[in-house]
């Protein structure tokens, strides 16, 4: 103990509490940082369980759009390349009609000159007939004999 007119000691005694109610109010800060800790920690096992649902959630979710979405693609796919398949047709039917429209122009074409050669009476069509005769005639051929 240091001696009373030393600068260590305090100038005036000082009150203090109790032993027994230190005790407790040390106790009772210990308890309660235990408790706080223990309500902290199962808040955060809280969180971080709830987040691996939802990620799970997310993932199972994405995997089951995914899967509608590949088969969308497969669909729309396959309907370009028949679209694409019947343009070519469409194309192909288009050349056809057109060389038979060449072809029955030629026709005509000869059909007159044939007729002014031989003075003979013109064709009682008119070209633009016979023509379109021709273009039926070019049209049952592709179709297959269907009218």
């Amino acid at each position: 103990m240091h001696p009373v007119d030393s600068d260590l000691s305090p100038l005036e005694p000082t009150k203090r509490l109790p032993r027994s109610i230190r005790h407790v109010f040390n106790a009772c800060v210990v308890i309660g940082g235990l408790l706080g800790g223990g309500v902290s920690i199962g808040y955060f096992v809280g969180v971080q369980q709830q987040r691996q649902a939802s990620l799970e959630e997310i993932a199972r979710l994405q995997k089951a759009y995914g899967l509608r979405l590949e088969s969308a693609a497969g669909a729309v796919t396959d309907a370009a390349k028949a679209t694409s398949s019947a343009a070519e047709a469409v194309g192909e039917a288009a050349d056809q009609v057109g060389a038979a429209a060449k072809t029955a122009t030629t026709a005509a074409i000869t059909a007159k000159a044939a007729a002014k050669a031989t003075s003979a009476p013109a064709l009682a069509q008119p070209p633009a007939a016979a023509v379109n005769n021709t273009i039926k005639r070019a049209n049952e051929k592709l179709q297959g004999g269907r009218p």
